[in-house]
């Protein structure tokens, strides 16, 4: 039993998995618009 519950919820995970938006901009959403190097004083 303990088997099959845990085929079932592979199953559910790899029909999320296709299910999700490929992003293929090749720019990570997390990381959009921030400025790298030396930061500007906060005073």
């Amino acid at each position: 039993m303990k088997q099959r519950e845990k085929e079932a919820r592979r199953v559910q995970r790899k029909a999320e998995k296709t299910d999700r938006p490929q992003t293929t901009g090749g720019e990570d959403p997390d990381l959009a618009g921030l400025h790298w190097g030396p930061q500007e004083p906060l005073y």
